[in-house]
């Protein structure tokens, strides 16, 4: 393992991956200094590693980019290279909608800049417990820091959100979303149901939701889920519409 020092954002990777990691690092630095503005925020370690090197220390399978928060701090990982496997099972996913408006490596790596976000999330006590409400405002806080950073990336991202909304789940419903029952299909059709959500209620109050959660912080499930709907009452029918949406099943309330 090789590493890259950081004041804020240490980088380690496999062997052959030097300059990616430097790249994806540049890329998070880039929105971690969006994100200062608002609080300080402690080291998120970088992780670009070889399938053997994930699998000697990681139990997930190899590929997707994720967060994680443990002892030793906060970390992102991703993978020196995406798997075929992989890339096959999101051709696949995808083929009903036809040509995709991007290269799928380049939006896995666009998407580490969500994983960042979720560390942030955490840096700030903002995690409620509650999945669909964690991923939203990661959605949130992610297309946030790109339009600042990189507006030319929050254009693609939205440019695939629009496309992958168009994708058709058989299970809808936020009640399945928490369980993680939705599949693969699902958890791309949320994601960019809660960005292009994300970018309207951007338009219409800036930051201001940021601003609220880190004044409440810490959160939990309730008093995230409230201080949402009074910034935002319409959001009450948009999340009521995953319910009555075609193939979902009946679910209870977003949050007890």
């Amino acid at each position: 393992m090789r590493a890259l020092p950081h004041p804020h954002l240490p980088a380690f990777f496999s062997e052959g991956g030097a300059f990616r990691a430097k790249a994806l690092r540049d890329y998070l630095l880039a929105l971690r200094e969006v994100y200062v503005r608002y609080a300080p925020l402690p080291p998120v370690a970088l992780y670009v590693l070889s399938e053997k090197d994930w699998r000697a220390r990681l139990p997930y399978p190899y590929g997707l980019p994720f967060q994680h928060a443990g002892p030793e701090g906060l970390a992102v990982y991703a993978p020196l290279t995406y798997p075929e496997r992989l890339l096959y099972r999101l051709r696949e996913a995808l083929l009903p909608l036809g040509p995709p408006p991007g290269e799928i490596p380049a939006f896995l790596d666009l998407n580490l800049g969500h994983e960042y976000a979720h560390a942030v999330q955490v840096a700030w006590r903002l995690r409620t417990g509650a999945r669909w409400l964690d991923e939203f405002f990661a959605n949130y806080l992610f297309l946030l820091a790109l339009k600042e950073a990189r507006p030319d990336l929050a254009e693609v991202l939205l440019s695939w959100s629009r496309y992958l909304a168009g994708l058709n789940p058989r299970r809808k419903s936020l009640s399945a979303y928490e369980r993680k029952r939705g599949g693969l299909e699902g958890a791309l059709w949320f994601q960019a149901r809660f960005t292009l959500k994300a970018e309207e209620i951007q338009a219409q109050g800036g930051d201001r939701l940021l601003k609220a959660f880190l004044e409440a912080a810490p959160l939990d499930r309730r008093k995230g889920h409230r201080l949402l709907l009074a910034l935002y009452p319409d959001l009450k029918d948009w999340f009521a519409s995953f319910r009555a949406a075609p193939g979902a099943a009946s679910s209870p309330p977003p949050a007890p």
